[in-house]
């Protein structure tokens, strides 16, 4: 089984959230995703593209870090979006179920399957976010 250029099980996730307007907060959703708590950067995971539909109010921030880290990039980011984003003063053209609308979590490789994915999903779900988790069977 080939590894990936450095040596990682990589995974991405596609955290869509529910604001585009405002480019400052969605800019601080993401580095909540690459820095601790503390301004450490968390080591190998990367956000690679921030992806704004001001018609729809809603981003997707794409991250990268290797399986046994994207729990804890992701949920950074989920709790910062929850914190920042007023559902009761949002406006935008596509339905949404929160703050934090979608947790995608897509193998990068071989090395990655679809149940590793499906679990650290789950375990951003359990951690008191009311985030809705479905995985899928393929």
């Amino acid at each position: 089984m080939a590894h990936s250029a450095i040596g990682q099980r990589l995974v991405a996730c596609l955290l869509n959230v529910s604001e585009a307007r405002r480019k400052e907060l969605v800019e601080t959703v993401a580095r909540a995703a690459v820095f601790d708590s503390n301004g450490g950067r968390r080591e190998g995971t990367t956000v690679l593209n921030i992806f704004n539909d001001h018609d729809y109010n809603r981003s997707v921030i794409t991250i990268v870090a290797s399986i046994d880290c994207i729990k804890e990039a992701v949920l950074s980011a989920c709790e910062q979006a929850c914190r920042m984003i007023d559902m009761s003063a949002y406006a935008g053209g596509h339905p949404t179920m929160g703050a934090v609308d979608l947790v995608p979590l897509y193998p990068l490789g071989e090395e990655v399957g679809l149940g590793d994915c499906a679990k650290e999903a789950r375990g951003v779900c359990v951690c008191g976010l009311h985030v809705c988790v479905y995985t899928l069977k393929l």
